[in-house]
């Protein structure tokens, strides 16, 4: 059953790569007749300064583009003007191609590994956080433009947090996704300015997705780890929903309260919180239980 919902998954996924080369296609005949007749943005850099920033975002991505209005296009978030155009269009193209050169890229690295360990890998190289680490670690967000007056707070306290987490922290920080956005957008605009080429496209943002998870490095998530290592040891998990009273989960295990989690801005975050927290607290406790069982062996050996 597994194995055909992940075929069916990958033949979906197919189907939409297809989609999406049809879409982008009919939009890349009008590119070069549309592009200069868009018109200027009402507020925001579309001066010197604007070309100067676009200039710098080829030097990051070490890539030319034939069409900078493309990347103009990936740049702007819809909040930006009422008149504007938006990334996202090139956001969706962008996520196919990433979907499909992971796809590609692991199939090849990894021969003998089955449909679903590739899947999981594939998630956490595309995720949102993973997109949004990215944008702030090749600094793409400085040339966001956007009228969302939150976001500038929201991105501090992303950067901070995912000190915390060097690699993944599996959900349980708050990413905006604005950041993640124009990462897929980017790479939407490059695979069509460069004539619809993958291997461009990989060539130029291979290196920008460092560091890239592999199955050595692969965390399990909070919660799936928690449920698993209970159920080696045929112990009762219970997740006790207080978000609505007081922003928190709590982790009752055999009954016996192990953990809680908190987060008011989002109630999937705070479940994770509680998982995190449950599972560092039932190591010790299990550590702390092996060892009297150990000594009480040990007692009886003696005796």
């Amino acid at each position: 059953m597994e194995s055909q919902q992940e075929e069916s998954a990958a033949a979906a996924a197919a189907l939409d790569m297809i989609k999406v080369l049809e879409i982008t296609s009919e939009s890349h005949k009008g590119t070069k007749e549309s592009s200069d007749d868009r018109s200027e943005v009402a507020s925001g850099k579309q001066t010197t300064d604007w070309v100067t920033d676009l200039d710098e975002v080829e030097e990051i991505l070490h890539y030319k583009f034939k069409s900078k209005k493309l990347l103009e296009e990936a740049l702007t978030h819809a909040s930006f003007s009422d008149q504007c155009f938006s990334y996202e269009r090139l956001e969706y193209v962008g996520d196919s191609v990433l979907n499909l050169l992971f796809t590609k890229e692991q199939y090849f690295l990894y021969p003998d590994l089955p449909p679903g360990p590739l899947t999981r890998l594939r998630s956490a190289n595309v995720d949102t956080e993973k997109l949004a680490r990215v944008a702030i670690k090749h600094k793409l967000h400085r040339y966001l433009r956007h009228k969302m007056p939150l976001l500038e707070e929201q991105i501090r306290e992303f950067s901070q947090a995912i000190l915390d987490y060097p690699l993944h922290s599996n959900g349980l920080v708050e990413t905006p996704k604005a950041l993640a956005d124009i990462v897929e957008a980017a790479i939407g605009a490059v695979f069509i300015d460069s004539n619809f080429s993958i291997d461009v496209v990989w060539k130029i943002f291979k290196d920008l997705l460092e560091p890239i998870i592999s199955q050595e490095t692969l965390k399990v998530h909070p919660v799936t780890e928690l449920y698993e290592v209970c159920q080696k040891r045929n112990l009762k998990v219970k997740f006790v929903d207080l978000w609505k009273e007081n922003m928190a989960f709590d982790v009752f295990i055999d009954d016996q309260f192990v953990g809680r989690g908190t987060y008011g801005l989002k109630k999937e975050i705070a479940h994770n919180r509680a998982a995190k927290n449950a599972l560092n607290n039932i190591r010790k406790i299990l550590s702390e239980k092996d060892c009297s069982d150990v000594d009480e062996q040990n007692y009886r050996v003696e005796n």
